[in-house]
């Protein structure tokens, strides 16, 4: 069509340059001949245009026509409904999806007003969006709920805008009423969700990328006693303690770059103005797309939980001290025996030996029956001081007196004579400047370590090291028996391990066990040298 009118046109303007021509051919007439052939030209012009458009007008006509039946498929077979209305909401055409739509045929559609099909309590607010869109001549959109044919309510979506003559308005509407019923029911969920949050017995917060506050539960408002906007952006950090804030801030600061989570305690202030202790932990929020969005967390009071552990931690000190002193009390008491033993009994004995030997050889000659008497109590006698000796040893070895690693070097080789199992010893040259106290402890931790190795590791040879490392003095004791299963350590009967730990914390030392089953047992006590004697 278009090459037909083009075609038209180029005839026309032949025809006009002809008509030119000829004009200019023509003869000088009079000026009413001139005036008079002047309009002849025009209208022969005019007539020459009116016939070339008449020509194109068909097909201009015929694809005006298939447009409107290509645009009247579209809305009679689009899926959404389409209205079209006057300034009182009188419908002057609708569409099939619009009559599906409202439950109703289109003929009883036309000539009604779509007010009547809107909930009574929204018609107020609906003429007033139509208002708004036929004196604003601007696109507009708004949600309204509405009543089919068979009186069921459901939720549309509404667009509307007015033709060029503003005498009507086009309206599409689209049923969202399971989009609306999605969304009351994530609102019902977010409200009950919050409920929740709100009766939990924790303090729930939610921060900013920039670690600023952007909500807070019900339960940190009461526990505080401020008000959300007082608790928001950095409202909250008046709340922890001085002391405590510059290491939340840079906990919180480091897991922010690193985006993970995080836990950490600290003071916060209630509603009385006290600190409480609380357990803050929080974990990383993201959107959809992986893009952080700050932490959400929750504090725990655990200022009971704290009491509890500080007086248990008081006990335990005061349990140690307890210890500590019994020990002292035990050691006074051993050495004050074993002096009473050596002094009086051990004396005496050594009187009577004395005496009896001087009987013994006197008898020797003169009365032999009577010298054999002698001599069975003069065994006795050294049977008996060689008693008192041992109980004096076990009460307070009196080798103690020369110095730790004398002391040391008799014990082990007592061991070896008692139990038959080999040892080697080695210590440092020089003997250690150590308190009665502490030289008193390492040398009974030595012997409950011996003994445990005849009682338990069913060794055959023993290494015992003492050397002296820095300010302080460290003894290993290492066997190659069976070593220590798993849970043997903490078994109701295991006292001997827990002496040698309640003896090592006592003077603030540090024991480490290392046993692997069927390859041994190392013990290592390591303690400090007082100042005054570490020269």
């Amino acid at each position: 069509m278009a090459g037909n009118k083009f075609t038209s046109m180029n005839e026309l303007h032949q025809r006009t340059a002809e008509k030119e021509k000829a004009k200019s051919r023509t003869v000088q007439l009079d000026p009413l001949s001139s005036s008079l052939h002047t309009s002849f030209s025009e209208y022969s012009l005019h007539e020459t245009r009116l016939e070339a458009y008449g020509s194109s007008m068909p097909h201009s006509r015929a694809e005006l026509e298939a447009r409107l039946a290509f645009y009247t498929d579209l809305y009679e077979s689009a899926p959404f409904a389409y209205f079209t209305l006057t300034r009182q909401g009188t419908i002057t055409s609708a569409n099939p999806a619009a009559a599906g739509l409202l439950g109703l045929a289109r003929r009883d559609l036309l000539g009604g007003r779509l007010n009547d099909f809107v909930v009574p309590e929204s018609r107020l607010c609906f003429q007033a969006f139509l208002d708004k869109v036929f004196n604003e001549r601007s696109k507009r959109a708004t949600e309204v709920a509405l009543v089919n044919g068979s009186r069921q309510i459901f939720h549309v979506h509404l667009e509307a805008v007015t033709d060029q003559r503003q005498q009507t308005c086009r309206i599409s509407a689209i049923d969202i009423s399971e989009r609306r019923k999605e969304e009351l029911a994530l609102a019902e969920n977010e409200r009950q969700l919050r409920n929740m949050i709100d009766t939990l017995p924790v303090l729930m917060w939610m921060s900013d990328h920039d670690n600023s506050c952007s909500w807070v539960n019900k339960g940190w408002l009461d526990f505080t006693g401020r008000t959300l906007e007082a608790a928001l952006g950095t409202g909250w950090m008046r709340d922890i303690h001085p002391d405590d804030l510059p290491a939340c801030l840079d906990v919180q600061a480091a897991a922010s770059r690193v985006r993970e989570a995080f836990s950490l305690e600290y003071r916060l202030r209630n509603q009385d103005g006290k600190y409480s202790h609380v357990l803050a932990k929080a974990c990383p929020r993201f959107s959809p797309s992986g893009q952080f969005l700050g932490f959400i967390g929750s504090c725990t009071d655990i200022s009971e939980q704290k009491s509890i552990e500080e007086s248990l931690e008081q006990s335990h000190r005061m349990l140690r001290h307890l210890v500590s002193y019994q020990e002292r009390v035990r050691e006074d008491e051993r050495k004050r025996i074993a002096r009473e033993i050596h002094d009086d009994l051990g004396q005496n004995l050594l009187a009577l030996r004395i005496d009896v030997a001087m009987l013994d050889s006197r008898t020797a000659r003169t009365h032999p029956r009577l010298n054999e008497k002698v001599k069975v109590a003069l065994g006795h006698i050294d049977a008996t001081m060689k008693a008192v000796r041992a109980a004096i040893n076990n009460l307070r070895p009196t080798v103690l007196d020369l110095g730790l690693n004398a002391a040391i070097e008799w014990q082990v080789r007592e061991f070896q004579r008692r139990s038959g199992i080999s040892c080697g010893l080695q210590v440092d040259g020089k003997d250690f400047c150590l308190d009665d106290d502490r030289a008193t402890a390492l040398f009974r931790i030595l012997q409950e370590s011996l003994n445990n190795v005849v009682r338990h590791a069913q060794a055959t040879h023993v290494d015992i090291e003492v050397r002296r490392d820095g300010d302080k003095v460290c003894m290993q004791v290492a066997d190659n028996g069976v070593g220590i299963y798993p849970g043997c350590r903490r078994k109701a009967n295991a006292f001997g391990l827990i002496g040698i730990e309640e003896r090592v914390n006592a003077l603030g030392g540090h024991l480490a066990i290392a046993s692997d089953p069927d390859k041994g047992t190392t013990l290592t006590v390591s303690i400090s040298i007082p100042a005054d004697k570490a020269h």
